[in-house]
């Protein structure tokens, strides 16, 4: 008789309904939690499809231990969804991963919103079966739910449903109406934070901080950099509402003076980020990252170069000239730092003798071998348990040694 395989069933309820409703805490593992799991979310909400999901994972397992030796879990995300779902998953996967050792899973999904998550599954563990549970009447307008929002990531239709109309708010709050100016102007700035995804990033950012501890040597200079980006603002505020009430009618130099304003501190706040992420890779050993960070710095230098000329030129104080020359010298010193960057990078890279060392994660997962570098996406490459190829940034690495242990 053949040997049987170690197959996972495997559900997964990304927004934490199993937590969030019926206060129960994943992973849930075996048929009996999970038949009893799914029976209190029924109760709590009839209407929720991740009860059904679980149902239909526990036929799926029903069906497959008779020739297999079989294991059944559902794993939860996090209401806040994105990275920190995502990370909560990963977590509680490779958690299953290490007590059981499946040699595969089988993936019962109600639809989009969990099918999302198969490529994180899948650099981890290899997936025999999808299978995708209807529920009637739900599956078309859930599709088309998830179509949309995955257009709207797009930058192309991101920067025309939410930049275009975040730009004609952010000069229509610079008009004459006050009454509706300042809240049309913050509505007008998210939209153009949401159209060049900076909102998702600064989430995800916040996400990892909220892992680290307080006493990193960067909290602190992050710290004392957020009051001078607000008495940065301050400034520039008040300094463009006195001068329209001076009669200034001019929306170009009511914007050359915010600007002007707005560069006196702020510069020296990223600055003071940027110096306190220098310090905290020096401290931690982490010399790759420091590349990054001289880009960052020299980004925030030019950026207040040209834009401070582009403010004087329209406010008359220099020529148009000085304002293009300053630009082209911009231009091109950031292209040569950031090309003495890429070199410094490749140095400190070709120095850390990666391949061949294992990835595991913060909680002792294994994830793989690393097997190359790819310097063009500042990544390297590991090669999963399951044989697949999977591209890690840098900046998830949290130490190098022996082995290399990944952040999420």
């Amino acid at each position: 008789m053949a040997n049987k395989r170690r197959l996972l069933v495997l559900s997964v309820d990304v927004d934490n309904d199993f937590g969030e409703k019926a206060r129960v805490r994943g992973p849930i593992v075996g048929k009996k939690a999970n038949l009893d799991a799914a029976s209190k979310l029924a109760l709590a909400d009839p209407t929720d499809t991740d009860s059904n999901t679980a149902f239909e994972a526990i036929r799926a397992y029903d069906e497959l231990r008779e020739k297999n030796e079989v294991e059944i879990a559902t794993i939860t995300g996090n209401a806040r969804l994105g990275y920190a779902a995502d990370s909560e998953i990963a977590k509680q996967l490779e958690r299953l991963i290490n007590e059981f050792h499946p040699e595969a899973c089988i993936f019962v999904s109600d639809g989009a919103s969990d099918e999302r998550v198969l490529p994180l599954v899948q650099s981890r563990l290899k997936i025999d079966s999808v299978r995708t549970l209807t529920v009637k009447q739900t599956k078309e307008l859930e599709s088309t739910y998830f179509v949309i929002l995955d257009k709207l990531k797009e930058p192309h239709f991101a920067r025309i449903v939410f930049g275009i109309p975040g730009l004609a708010l952010l000069l229509f709050a610079l008009s004459e109406y006050i009454g509706v100016r300042y809240f049309i102007g913050l509505l007008g700035a998210y939209l153009l934070i949401k159209g060049l995804g900076i909102e998702e990033r600064i989430l995800k950012r916040a996400a990892r901080a909220s892992y680290s501890s307080f006493e990193n040597i960067s909290f602190v200079f992050y710290f004392a950099a957020i009051p001078l980006v607000i008495v940065s603002l301050w400034m520039a505020g008040t300094h463009v509402l006195a001068v329209q009430y001076a009669g200034e009618e001019s929306i170009a130099k009511l914007a050359a003076w915010f600007i002007k304003d707005i560069l006196l501190l702020l510069p020296i706040a990223l600055l003071l980020v940027v110096a306190g992420n220098v310090l905290q890779a020096l401290t931690e050993s982490k010399n790759f990252l420091l590349p990054k960070q001289v880009v960052y710095g020299g980004s925030i230098f030019l950026f207040w170069l040209v834009f401070n000329n582009a403010a004087d030129w329209i406010l008359g104080s220099i020529p148009f000239s000085d304002f293009f020359y300053s630009l082209i010298l911009g231009v091109l010193a950031m292209f040569l730092v950031v090309y003495l960057s890429r070199e410094f990078k490749k140095g400190i890279v070709s120095r850390l003798k990666l391949e061949g060392k294992e990835a595991y994660t913060e909680i002792g997962g294994l994830i793989g071998k690393v097997v190359g570098i790819d310097r063009k996406k500042d990544s390297f490459i590991v090669q999963t348990t399951a044989g697949q190829k999977i591209d890690l940034d840098f900046d998830h690495v949290a130490n190098i040694g022996e082995k290399i242990i990944i952040k999420y």
